[in-house]
Order: C-alpha cells, then sequence, then structure tokens
C-alpha cells in the first residue's frame, strides 16, 4: 500500500520534477502516516506540532517541507525509546511496510526514520555509490515558553482521518522569528542558516498574522519589541540571495519562481514589513 502509493508519485512526478523536491514529495507522502499514528494514539496527548510542516499541513504552506517537528509536554517524562519503536511498529506491523528502521539522536531529541526504498522507486542508478536510503527526521523539544495557545486542526482524506494538536498561528510566527533571529551562518562548517524561514516571514506577513511576541521574548532575552523588529532587520538584510535559493530549490517545483523570490525577498520584505510596527512603543 505505502510503496504503491511512493511509486505513483514517482510516476506522476519524475518528468516535472528535479531529485531534491521528488524525494521531498516522498516524505511528506511518509509524514502524513506519521501523523496519523501519532495522534491517533496515546502520544497525541503530549505533541504540539509546530514548524514549517505545521504550517503546510494545516494552513496550506506553498512549499514542501522535509521533517516533523513537535514540543512535547512533559517532555523530561518521555520514553524516547518507547516512543521510536512504537513508530518503527506501526509501519511494520500495522501497515506491513518492512522496510524501516530507526535512529534515536541529538541526546534523544531526534529520530530518524529510514526507509531504504529509493532504489525500488527507480530513483538509485548505482546502489553502490547512490545512498538507497530515504530519511525522515522527527525533532522533539520541550515545552520552552509559557505564553502560548493550544489549537486542533481536523485532517480527512480518503486515506488519513485524524486530529492534531498545534501551536495557533500567532505563536508559529513568534517561533519562525526567533529562529531567525537565533540561526547564524557559519560557510564551511553545519549550515544553522534556512532560507525557508524567510520564505515563511514573507507568508505570514502577506497572512496578516500578528506574531505572539511574548514567546520571542522569553525565547531571546530580547524584552522590547521595537529592539525585536531591529535585529529581524538586521537579519534580513545580512540575507544572501545565493544561500536563500540554494535551500528553497528542492521545496518548489517551479525553479524559476524560486530564482525570482529569492532576487526580490529583500524586496517583498521592506513592503511587508510595516505589518509588524508596533504602535505607542
Amino acid at each position: 500500500m505505502i510503496l504503491n502509493g511512493l511509486k505513483k508519485i514517482v510516476e506522476d512526478n519524475r518528468e516535472s520534477a528535479d531529485f531534491g523536491f521528488l524525494r521531498n514529495l516522498l516524505k511528506e507522502n511518509l509524514q502524513y502516516y506519521v501523523l496519523d499514528f501519532l495522534f491517533s494514539s496515546v502520544w497525541g496527548e503530549k505533541l504540539l506540532f509546530k514548524g514549517g510542516t505545521c504550517l503546510r499541513v494545516c494552513f496550506d504552506l506553498p512549499r514542501l517541507s522535509e521533517d516533523l517537528d513537535f514540543d512535547v509536554k512533559d517532555f523530561e517524562n518521555m520514553n524516547i525509546e518507547t516512543f521510536s519503536k512504537d513508530i518503527e511498529n506501526y509501519f511494520q506491523k500495522n501497515m506491513q511496510f518492512k522496510k524501516i528502521n530507526t535512529k534515536i539522536a541529538g541526546n534523544g531529541h531526534q529520530i530518524f526514520l529510514k526507509f531504504p526504498i529509493l532504489s525500488d522507486l527507480g530513483l538509485v542508478k548505482n546502489i553502490k555509490s547512490e545512498t538507497n536510503l530515504l530519511l525522515l527526521r522527527i525533532d522533539l523539544s520541550p515545552v520552552l515558553f509559557k505564553n502560548y495557545k493550544e489549537e486542533l486542526s481536523v485532517k480527512t482524506s480518503s486515506e488519513f482521518n485524524f486530529i492534531l494538536k498545534r501551536y495557533s498561528l500567532p505563536d508559529l510566527f513568534g517561533c519562525k522569528i526567533t529562529a531567525i533571529l537565533k540561526r547564524t551562518f557559519k560557510k564551511g562548517k553545519k549550515v544553522n542558516f534556512k532560507g525557508r524561514d524567510y520564505f515563511d516571514l514573507i507568508w505570514f506577513l502577506e497572512k496578516n498574522i500578528k506574531p505572539n511576541f511574548e514567546i520571542i521574548k522569553e525565547l531571546t532575552g530580547i524584552k522590547n519589541k521595537k529592539k525585536i523588529l531591529i535585529e529581524l532587520d538586521k537579519k534580513v538584510d545580512s540575507v544572501k540571495e545565493k544561500y536563500l535559493l540554494e535551500d528553497l530549490r528542492p521545496l518548489f517545483r517551479d525553479q524559476k519562481w524560486v530564482l525570482n523570490f529569492s532576487n526580490n525577498f529583500k524586496k517583498i520584505y521592506e513592503s511587508e514589513k510595516s505589518k509588524l510596527r508596533i504602535k505607542n512603543e
């Protein structure tokens, strides 16, 4: 069932999508299986969905997203080994999909779901020199702030029916601005910069979402809203189009559009940022 669905995705998109985008389309399909399991299980009571995948699943963010991000209530008492094994058992036993194994990493804050299936999908030409793995990462964190609103989203389709718990849009925007302020780019080292954050920033602004500034204050230590916006302007000003383009390419089908967005990102931000203006402060 799962493999046939993935093969159909490859068949429908092989001619119109490059490998990076196609791989993320496959990940997106698998993400729904994970979400369906988690929020139909006892684990769902502890999880708050967040990040780019949350925006795409719940609010139709027009880009793909690679990972699943959750904050976990009572994180210190969560058994990460059991959590990981339950996901593996769901695929192997419930879905009869044997080609999966899991790995816990990041001091218990990450789980990698490993699907050795790219050759089965005709996406590996030389199994000796190319990876056969499709990796799906789950990031887990404790809830680090107090001022948030928990909301529900209903997802129904011919394959999946579940109700998930997530942060509100203002909370998600606050988390996004926090991510932008805290990320750095170190050339030659592990990249902490993510161009997708800046696409999401524009998306929030165009939707007229007001960020939860209390979350930003708690997570960054910046107590003044005006100072937060000054620091955000600095981050935007430091963005290099080259790296923005590089990160966004695998998340969109239309590569010409990605180039156009990357070249015009700062102009778009300048035209939209007044929506963040704080009155009387």
